[in-house]
């Protein structure tokens, strides 16, 4: 149940961790998402002790390189602060988001805080810090709310926290509007249904649920019933995406190795993908294609029919040998109608890439990361990327040179 603590009125108004590669540090990673000591939000990374270059190449030896070659990306502009040092927590950016008209990057913090940087000048204008708080915790996801919406009030933000907070925020004042918390919960993906009426949160619980954004209300949970196909999920969830083309379709991805595809006037999901096991923002929708992408070290870039559940195809991610593979935590389609391009990004050889979407043709790769890349957004009308990593900086990517 979620109670609520009103701050500002706006005007107008023991988990069952699946048999998994990586799983040990995945479970470690979920429990310091809570309320805890550091707070720090460790992701599930291979062990890094033998890594000889910030983009932690390892050799294998008497291993032959793979007959590939990548075209080297430079970031455009790169936001915050970049920590070398693995010891300094609380940096870490672990999801990053463009406002609706490109013109502001948002940046959502282990410490709790949220930035918002200029897209153009690549400097901070806003900083968002929660208040009330016992103890400051990470925060997990953040959406600017669709400039549809009916309110009056613009530039508004929602984010989730690992406390089990969701707030809603007024960029410009740097006001918290209003405050939900999710008693018991760990909250750790959120997304606006396209008309920004209605918006969903998922976490540690296993739960979707879905609000009234006028109001600020529960208005259902979709949980599950039994069955294989209509149980719902049965681990963390980690990635929300309404569908564009119908309001009562959303989709829900996480730790259980499956994709549960909702109808919200039901609490059971209609339909569910069995294979992708994700662990960060890594689930997209356009038209029929579900694009998903896992923390694995191969087939982690895939698609599959909606309509069906079958899977449909394989990016290839193919990696130097000298090079650890890259596990994902991000993927999206482009914003363009058609979605031309993918870009996904993760841990492990610490890398981004963008792909033609019909083509399978990789455009491009950014390195240099210090540590995992958490999260990718596309600007919506540039041919831009903002990748997230928890070095703590945002690097903004021409990816169309």
């Amino acid at each position: 149940m979620a109670g609520e603590e009103p701050m500002a009125t706006e005007a107008g108004g023991a988990d069952a961790i699946m048999v998994d590669p990586g799983t040990e540090a995945q479970l470690a990673f979920a429990k310091n998402l809570g309320p805890s000591a550091n707070h720090t939000l460790n992701p599930p990374a291979p062990d890094t002790s033998t890594a000889t270059s910030a983009t932690n190449d390892v050799r294998r030896e008497n291993e032959p390189a793979p007959n590939v070659s990548f075209k080297q990306f430079t970031p455009e502009l790169t936001l915050g602060e970049m920590i070398t040092d693995p010891d300094i927590t609380g940096h870490e950016v672990f999801c990053t988001r463009y406002s609706p008209d490109g013109m502001w990057v948002a940046a959502a913090c282990g410490d709790g805080d949220i930035k918002i940087y200029s897209s153009a000048t690549g400097t901070m204008q806003y900083q968002l810090k929660p208040q009330g708080d016992k103890e400051s915790a990470p925060t997990c996801c953040v959406r600017f709310r669709p400039n549809t919406a009916s309110s009056r009030t613009k530039n508004v933000l929602l984010s989730v926290c690992a406390n089990g907070t969701v707030r809603h925020w007024h960029m410009t004042s740097m006001k918290c509007l209003h405050t939900i918390v999710e008693e018991d919960n760990q909250v750790y993906a959120l997304d606006y249904r396209p008309d920004g009426l209605k918006f969903a949160t998922a976490g540690q619980d296993y739960q979707v649920r879905i609000y009234d954004e006028a109001t600020k209300t529960l208005q259902s949970t979709l949980s599950g019933g039994y069955g294989r196909t209509k149980a719902g999920h049965s681990n963390r969830v980690f990635s929300l995406k309404y569908s564009v083309d119908d309001p009562n379709l959303i989709l829900s991805g996480g730790w259980d190795n499956t994709i549960q595809i909702w109808d919200v006037r039901q609490d059971v999901p209609v339909r569910s993908c069995f294979g992708p096991h994700i662990t960060g923002d890594a689930v997209d929708l356009k038209g029929h294609e579900i694009l998903s992408g896992s923390w694995r070290p191969e087939k982690q870039l895939q698609v599959w029919d909606l309509r069906t559940t079958q899977h449909v195809r394989d990016y290839t991610w193919t990696s130097p040998a000298h090079q650890e593979h890259c596990m994902l935590y991000a993927a999206q389609y482009s914003k363009d109608l058609s979605g031309k391009h993918i870009v996904a990004g993760g841990s492990g050889s610490n890398e981004a890439r963008v792909f033609e979407r019909e083509s399978g043709k990789l455009l491009g790769t950014l390195r240099g990361m210090y540590h995992g890349v958490y999260s990718t957004d596309f600007h919506p009308t540039a041919p831009q990327v903002a990748v997230a990593s928890g070095d703590g900086a945002v690097r903004l990517v021409n990816y169309l040179q």
